[in-house]
C-alpha cells in the first residue's frame, strides 16, 4: 500500500502565534517607515535636533528646500523598505499555510533578501546625500558631504547575503526533490 505523498514543499505549519507576530511588526515597520519620515521632513526642529545623527554633520541651514529635498531622498528607501515588509508578510502566510519549502515562499525569502541588501547599500548613500542636502544652504566652505559606513551596514549586507544564498540553496533542493520525485 503506497502512502499518500505531501504535496511539493509542504511542512508542518508554523505556529500561528508567531505568524501574526511578525505580521504584526511588519504593520508596525510599514507605519513608522512612513510616518516617521513625514513627521521628520515636516518639523525643522526636528530636523535641526536629529541632523547630526542622520547626516553627521553640526551646521545645518533648514530651509524649505532642505525638507523638501531630504522628504525626496527618503522615497526610495521608504519605497525598499515596504517591498522587504511586504515580502515577509507574504513569506509568513506561506509558512503559516505550510509551504515552507513551495517556489512562492523560496521567491518572498529571495526577494526579501535582495531587499535588504538593497537597503544596506542604499542606507550609507542616503545618508551622503543627506549631509549634502543639509548644507547645502551653508555659505560657501561650509557645505560637506559625509561619507561613512558603520558596522551596521557591514552586517545588513552579510545578512542580506545569507538570506539570498539559502534562499538560493533551498531552492535548488526542491528542484532536486521534484527532479527525483518524478523518477519514483
Amino acid at each position: 500500500m503506497a502512502l499518500p505523498s505531501a504535496p511539493a514543499g509542504a511542512a508542518a505549519p508554523l505556529s500561528p502565534r508567531l505568524v501574526l507576530f511578525v505580521r504584526a511588526m511588519c504593520v508596525l515597520g510599514a507605519l513608522s517607515l512612513v510616518g516617521v519620515p513625514l513627521w521628520f521632513w515636516n518639523s525643522p526642529e526636528a530636523v535641526r535636533a536629529l541632523a547630526p545623527q542622520f547626516a553627521g554633520v553640526q551646521a545645518v541651514t533648514i530651509d524649505a528646500r532642505a525638507l523638501q529635498l531630504g522628504a525626496l531622498l527618503s522615497v526610495a528607501p521608504v519605497a525598499l523598505g515596504l517591498f522587504a515588509l511586504w515580502q515577509l508578510w507574504r513569506l509568513f502566510g506561506e509558512y503559516g499555510a505550510g509551504r515552507v519549502f513551495g517556489r512562492p515562499a523560496l521567491a518572498h525569502l529571495r526577494r526579501f533578501g535582495w531587499a535588504l541588501l538593497g537597503t544596506a547599500l542604499l542606507a550609507p548613500l542616503v545618508r551622503a546625500a543627506g549631509s549634502v542636502v543639509l548644507t547645502l544652504g551653508n555659505p560657501p566652505g561650509q557645505r560637506m558631504l559625509v561619507l561613512g559606513l558603520s558596522w551596521n551596514d557591514y552586517l545588513a549586507v552579510l545578512l542580506a547575503a545569507v538570506l539570498i544564498a539559502i534562499a538560493t540553496v533551498m531552492a535548488e533542493a526542491v528542484r532536486v526533490a521534484e527532479e527525483n520525485q518524478a523518477f519514483v
